[in-house]
């Protein structure tokens, strides 16, 4: 049974379109960015929720668009004066979807935790790469230690906010 030439190019045009649509699903994000930062540890509880402490740690998670292993993600921090805060900037490779870092703010005040991704493996241009930030602020606090002999007080390892 012969097949019409009109058959055979209908067939050959639904190939065609099916492979590109396959292509299309199967390619990645063009650019590879943050999507977020965000803090994941406590801030202050009651009158001073969302402030952190002066003097303790957190934990910083920031979020890419993609599980590109060989792309960095930087991240540093700007202190209240709006300037680089000294030995913050530096960089990892994601483990799936996100890197973590972590920040102590050393005074109270307003902070900006700042984070991009960038395949050429050099320090980025802050000023023209896509960047997320998040804008914490920081207020006086007291940071119970963990290690001993406060290990076994209550709330060793906790931050107490007192003043926003």
């Amino acid at each position: 049974m012969a097949v019409s030439k009109t058959r055979r190019s209908f067939g050959a045009a639904v190939a065609f379109v099916g492979v590109g649509a396959a292509g299309l699903m199967m390619a990645g994000p063009a650019n590879a960015a943050v999507t977020g930062v965000d803090i994941t540890s406590a801030s202050g509880y009651g009158s001073v929720a969302g402030t952190y402490g002066a003097g303790c740690s957190y934990d910083v998670k920031v979020s890419v668009n993609n599980e590109a292993s060989d792309m960095k993600v930087y991240f540093r921090v700007l202190g209240p004066d709006g300037e680089v805060v000294e030995d913050t900037a530096t960089s990892k490779y994601p483990t799936g979807n996100s890197a973590s870092f972590s920040w102590a703010p050393g005074a109270p005040g307003d902070y900006t935790l700042q984070a991009t991704q960038d395949a050429e493996g050099d320090m980025p241009d802050w000023e023209s790469e896509e960047v997320e930030e998040a804008t914490p602020t920081a207020g006086q606090a007291i940071s119970i230690p963990s290690d001993p002999p406060f290990g076994s007080v209550p709330f060793a390892g906790a931050c107490f906010v007192l003043v926003p």
